[in-house]
């Protein structure tokens, strides 16, 4: 419990210390709307208003985009003894509210006790006087919110109250006052706005930009200059702008292209390098026919035999998994598709080399399945048209009335049957009838 009390004690030191060290002295620097109504000013919601906090209105400013602050309506309820007794305002920073309330008193100096109720802490003034006249005594308060009234983690509004008793009257005059510490707009978040140029969220008219870039519209990138970069060409192989599959964007680097064949592989951080690009510099790996990985690349190259099936592998972006490359060893013009998995392994499988071993091994795999399928599906076709042209050349039933289907009784047969021998031996069973 003395740790939950000293943490409650620390977060209100640090709201206080936050409240006293607002500075609303320059409205020009504040930016934010929500500071600007904390600071007793006017926001404006309008982009491209340069001025966009003040402390009075002025003609011509910011017309029909001012921030509009909630106001309660106020209400007014008189008491039997003391008048009024409920008051409820509205009431913003840097105003202040002057009220009476007249009660009826045998003394001319009435025990008047005044209770501040309030949601913050003790950033408010309340003053009071009292005077009478005739049996009747009226005290005059005085209230206002100072600047640091509103802490930076505070709500939309918030209230304090002003409690007025007087001793020998049961009744009690109650002021609540409202005081709007928030914008109503700043709940209202336009993620990836245009205004923002895509790159920022838009709220009361402001752009909170990402990473990496800055401005009133998100407009400037923020760049890290490094000592000796290159920007946006590759002096080590052609020096043609992103290596030909991009553009030179902001802060002298490349933005690859996206809709070009290979772009699932284009390296932004490498002049939008492609798979092919990478690959070639690993001539080695083309010499040796066996598959399995390539020892002397200096990444993950793995050679595998060519199947034509890969070929019309996509990704989630209908994008070809395998991307069909070439280049040149000794002279020798070869062909090859290449991609990379989720685990930055990088595969080919050539297609044509002046290599006949290797041609060889392409060709040797090139037999798809839907082809096998297919010779399947010739041979069982025209075992079935074999069968059925069978069945239906069969010869056709004997009629019953052939004299082949005429006694046919077993009485009526006496041929012998060819095959037939008689037994060389006999066997006598010694137990027959004896059960």
């Amino acid at each position: 419990m003395a740790v939950v009390r000293f943490s409650v004690i620390v977060l209100l030191l640090v709201q206080q210390v936050f409240a006293v060290y607002r500075d609303c002295s320059d409205f020009d620097s504040l930016k934010n709307c929500n500071e600007c109504i904390r600071c007793g000013g006017h926001w404006c919601n309008d982009p491209n208003e340069e001025k966009r906090c003040t402390a009075m209105r002025y003609d011509n400013w910011c017309p029909g985009q001012q921030e509009k602050l909630m106001f309660l309506t106020n209400v007014d309820e008189d008491g039997t003894s003391i008048q009024p007794k409920y008051r409820l305002r509205t009431l913003t920073i840097g105003m202040d509210d002057r009220f009476d309330i007249s009660y009826p008193s045998k003394s001319k100096e009435p025990k008047v006790v005044i209770v501040v109720n309030t949601t913050q802490t003790s950033n408010f003034q309340v003053d009071n006087k009292t005077s009478c006249y005739d049996s009747t005594c009226t005290t005059t308060i005085k209230a206002n919110p100072e600047t640091n009234f509103c802490t930076a983690n505070g709500g939309v509004s918030e209230y304090f109250n002003v409690k007025l008793s007087v001793e020998g009257i049961k009744e009690e005059a109650v002021t609540k006052f409202h005081v709007p510490c928030a914008c109503a707009c700043s709940a209202k978040v336009e993620e990836r706005s245009p205004v923002c140029n895509g790159r920022g969220s838009l709220s009361c008219g402001v752009c909170t930009c990402n990473e990496g870039w800055k401005g009133a519209f998100c407009e400037t990138p923020i760049c890290e200059v490094k000592r000796g970069d290159v920007p946006c060409t590759d002096s080590g192989r052609d020096n043609i702008e992103c290596s030909g599959n991009g553009v030179c964007g902001p802060c002298d680097k490349c933005e690859c292209f996206t809709d070009r064949e290979g772009s699932r592989y284009f390296d932004r951080d490498n002049y939008c390098a492609d798979i092919c690009m990478t690959i070639n510099d690993c001539d080695d790996c083309f010499l040796s026919p066996a598959p399995g990985r390539c020892n002397t690349c200096h990444f993950a190259l793995f050679r595998q035999n060519y199947n034509e099936t890969f070929m019309t592998l996509k990704d989630d972006f209908n994008r070809h998994l395998w991307v069909r490359c070439n280049g040149t060893i000794n002279e020798c013009n070869y062909e090859y598709a290449a991609m990379r998995d989720e685990n930055d392994e990088t595969f080919f499988m050539v297609t044509k080399s002046c290599d006949p071993v290797q041609e060889r091994q392409a060709g040797a795999v090139s037999l798809t399945l839907p082809i096998v399928l297919g010779v399947i599906a010739l041979v069982v076709a025209a075992a079935a048209t074999v069968g059925y042209m069978m069945w239906k050349n069969r010869p056709p039933p004997v009629p019953l009335a052939d004299p082949m289907y005429q006694n046919i009784d077993a009485e009526d047969c006496t041929g012998e049957n060819p095959l037939y021998k008689p037994p060389t031996s006999s066997f006598k069973n010694p137990t027959y009838g004896k059960w």
